[in-house]
């Protein structure tokens, strides 16, 4: 389910990009701590906007869900699906500084105008994600200290280039495995 919220996220990216810049295959998604190693001085992702996951965080307040539900008159035990709020950053690599900032704005406009990104909310070819359940994520915008910004950016080993980061909210992960199932308890005898 991460792959298919970041994989969401690059499609939709990618056609707002197109449709305002005319700039075609510009959205990778690829680890930005990788960057000075993969050919030098960002051969691979100059001139690009790089999505990564830096980080992500279990949704607490949706754990204390029930673990079982009624279907055809059977009680089934299922563990809750898992949600995740994932923190991803939004890098942009261009030696022009001026067109990095112009291509970080329009990654802010497009989560301005979209905040809620779902497959059957996409226009176009969504064949290439892994699951075929539908799911909605929600992007916000989330800021980060001079302080988390020196430790976010010294654990990614680089320099600092013009970037946003962003939470998306309730991924949720769910195996589909049933622990057990029995009939419903209708009632106690003494």
């Amino acid at each position: 389910m991460i792959l298919d919220a970041l994989k969401l996220i690059q499609n939709n990216l990618q056609n707002y990009i197109i449709e305002v810049e005319g700039l075609p295959d510009i959205i990778v998604l690829n680890n930005i701590a990788m960057a000075e190693e993969l050919g030098g001085s960002n051969i691979h992702m100059n001139g690009r906007i790089v999505i990564s996951l830096v980080n992500l965080q279990e949704e607490s307040t949706l754990k204390n869900t029930a673990n079982y539900r009624v279907k055809n008159g059977q009680a089934v035990y299922q563990n809750p699906p898992t949600s995740l709020n994932l923190f991803i950053l939004f890098s942009v690599l261009d030696n022009q500084y001026e067109n990095a900032l112009r291509l970080l704005s329009r990654v802010i406009e497009f989560f301005q105008w979209r905040r809620l990104l779902s497959p059957s909310l996409t226009p176009g070819n969504m064949e290439n994600l892994e699951n075929s359940k539908d799911f909605e994520i929600c992007m916000d915008l989330y800021s980060l200290t001079f302080e988390q910004l020196n430790h976010l950016w010294g654990a990614l080993g680089g320099k600092q280039v013009p970037f946003a980061l962003y939470r998306a909210r309730l991924v949720a992960v769910d195996a589909q495995k049933r622990q057990a199932e029995g009939p419903v308890i209708t009632e106690i005898d003494r």
